[in-house]
Order: C-alpha cells, then sequence, then structure tokens
C-alpha cells in the first residue's frame, strides 16, 4: 500500500517536487546535496541566502485522518486509497502498561501508527501544505 500510495500522491501532487525523505530514492542526502548547490548558485551571483529549517515535534502524532483524507479528496484520489487511509487511522486503540499492569485499552482519534511503513508518507502529504 505505500508503494502505490507514493505513486499516487507524487502523480496527483500532493507532495511538493522539494521533498525528500519517506519517498523511494529522495534521502538527507539528496536534500543536502540540493540545498549545498542552491546555496552556492545564489552566493556566485552575489545573493544573500537564507535558510529555514522545521523540526515538527510529535508530528506523527497529530495527523488528523479528516483532514488528510479531504486532501486526498481534493485531488481525486481514487475512492479506494481515500477509504484505506480512512480505515487505516480510525477506530484505533491503544493500552498501556505501567509499572507492570496493563491498562485498559484507549481510543486513538489522532496520529498514525509508529512503526507502520506508511506513516512517514502520510505524514509527509499531511504536512505538504508547509512547502507553499
Amino acid at each position: 500500500m505505500n508503494s502505490r500510495l507514493s505513486c499516487v500522491a507524487q502523480v496527483a501532487g500532493l507532495l511538493d517536487p522539494h521533498q525528500c525523505g519517506s519517498l523511494a530514492g529522495l534521502s538527507a542526502s539528496d536534500a543536502t546535496t540540493t540545498l549545498t548547490h542552491e546555496v552556492r548558485t545564489l552566493q556566485m551571483a552575489g545573493r544573500k541566502v537564507s535558510t529555514l529549517f522545521l523540526d515538527i515535534k510529535g508530528g506523527f502524532d497529530n495527523v488528523n485522518p479528516s483532514i488528510l483524507c479531504g486532501m486526498l479528496k481534493a485531488k481525486a484520489v481514487n475512492p479506494y486509497l481515500v477509504s484505506w487511509t480512512r480505515s487505516f487511522l480510525t477506530g484505533r486503540t491503544c493500552r498501556l502498561r505501567y509499572q507492570g499492569s496493563l491498562k485498559i485499552f484507549a481510543p486513538v482519534n489522532v496520529g498514525t501508527p509508529q512503526g507502520s511503513p506508511v506513516s512517514p508518507l502520510l505524514f509527509v502529504i499531511y504536512v505538504s501544505r508547509l512547502h507553499h
């Protein structure tokens, strides 16, 4: 599902063309190389350059399924993928263990599951508007 959604996200314009990371073939090294090239090119032309970096703490934990699915629908993503995404992100529960005892299951209404291969991609789609 991660591969399918990744292809659809790129074709549908759900990802910024400069997005690196969380996508096959585009790593932090690619981002560093591109940034270095852009900075040096602008400096050689006599321009001043600045860069803004964002570290979104707890980002995966704050993905709102309704907003994300609305973004997918707005880009005319196949209803099957929208439905799968909604199902993947809703109706989940978690249970904590504290001092050796298990607590009761509690609903999880936001966020992407930790450790899932599709969670980083869903997060990148969710925050793609920040690039603009």
